[in-house]
């Protein structure tokens, strides 16, 4: 039986803990830090086992963070009655999830694959590739005991902004620490931590406070400089591309042979972002090879004036408020390019997007 003191001690610690779990969930909050869901392997697995489910109206997006940030759920939502799946997976390459899905038997549905040029065609092996594969690896291997964790983590992250594990651990505030690279080596740029937050629906987007702050933007910008200066001065080419477009070529073809569809899209860039992509990845070599060779449709937002007229602040991704604008404007297209009926009515209100 415990001795007094040592109750008192137990209750103490208790009471000192609760208050410094307060205290920095508070302080956090007050940083502008909304709720935030950790977008790793056992949010991806979640969100992979319901894409049997798929269909024109609630399609399966791919690709990278600018799909992410830029097909606003919520609006598709109001104009289809239904949210799409998002599987797209930041920073990655989307032909491995690609292949995947076209290598399902069970998948029949409707995928809208995100193309990213710098992304989209990174060789076998880069490590773009590998993370998507990272992905792809934890869906038949999540175990009961995950599932359990993710479950009990779920209902604490929608509660406490304290568990972003991208931002406010150990880790991330040393990653913040500002140490300038050893000559030769390039080391990771440094992101704003109001750049990215994540729904339990794997929809990311942009704090108010990221938006209003061009200071935060030019930090996010001075990364994407850093991040071109380790890039190649043009994509791959040869042998390696063309293998690249017959993979893709694969996987739409089985998609359709079960009956499903694939539409490509490219996204909104702009600035010295959008001036490197035109310069390493030119559109007749790229794009339109990539449309001829899959026999797919595609969206590119250039040729579109609906599309056409978005700005990214920091060059690669929308903010809130055009993403739901964005939407509303490709839903339509999307339905005269593939002739999906995805709309439940012609005309609908634009819905507030709470961020």
């Amino acid at each position: 039986m415990p001795t007094p003191s040592l109750v008192k001690a137990s209750l103490l610690a208790a009471l000192l803990t609760a208050i410094f779990v307060v205290g920095w969930e508070l302080y956090w909050r007050g940083q502008g830090f909304p709720i935030s869901y950790n977008d790793d392997a056992s949010l991806w697995a979640s969100t992979r086992k319901r894409i049997y489910r798929s269909s024109p109206a609630r399609p399966v997006l791919i690709g990278s963070s600018r799909i992410k940030f830029d097909v606003d759920l919520d609006t598709w939502a109001s104009l289809s009655g239904q949210r799409p799946i998002m599987l797209a997976v930041e920073g990655a390459s989307p032909r491995p999830i690609l292949t995947d899905l076209g290598n399902d038997p069970a998948f029949r549905g409707t995928l809208i694959v995100d193309v990213t040029e710098g992304l989209f065609f990174t060789p076998p092996g880069a490590r773009q590739e590998r993370w998507a594969m990272d992905r792809l690896r934890a869906y038949p291997n999540w175990s009961l005991a995950q599932q359990l964790s993710f479950h009990l983590n779920r209902g604490l992250e929608s509660r406490l902004v304290l568990l972003d594990e991208n931002k406010l651990t150990v880790n991330a505030f040393l990653d913040e620490l500002p140490l300038p690279n050893r000559p030769g080596v390039f080391g990771p740029p440094r992101f704003s931590p109001y750049f990215s937050f994540n729904s339990f629906e794997r929809q990311s987007w942009m704090s108010a406070r990221f938006v209003a702050d061009t200071a935060m933007q030019n930090q996010m910008k001075a990364a994407w400089r850093h991040l071109g200066a380790g890039q190649p001065q043009h994509g791959v080419g040869g042998d390696t591309l063309v293998a690249m477009l017959q993979t893709a070529r694969r996987a739409v073809a089985q998609i359709r042979r079960r009956g499903g569809h694939v539409l490509f899209v490219r996204t909104p860039s702009s600035g010295l972002y959008r001036q490197m992509e035109t310069r390493n990845y030119p559109r007749a070599e790229y794009w339109d090879r990539l449309l001829a060779v899959t026999g797919a449709p595609g969206i590119h937002y250039a040729d579109y004036p609906a599309l056409a007229g978005f700005e990214c602040p920091e060059w690669s991704h929308l903010t809130p408020r055009d993403a739901a604008a964005f939407t509303r404007a490709l839903i339509p297209l999307v339905e005269q390019q593939t002739g999906w009926i995805i709309r439940a009515h012609p005309v609908a209100a634009a819905p507030t997007v709470p961020r």
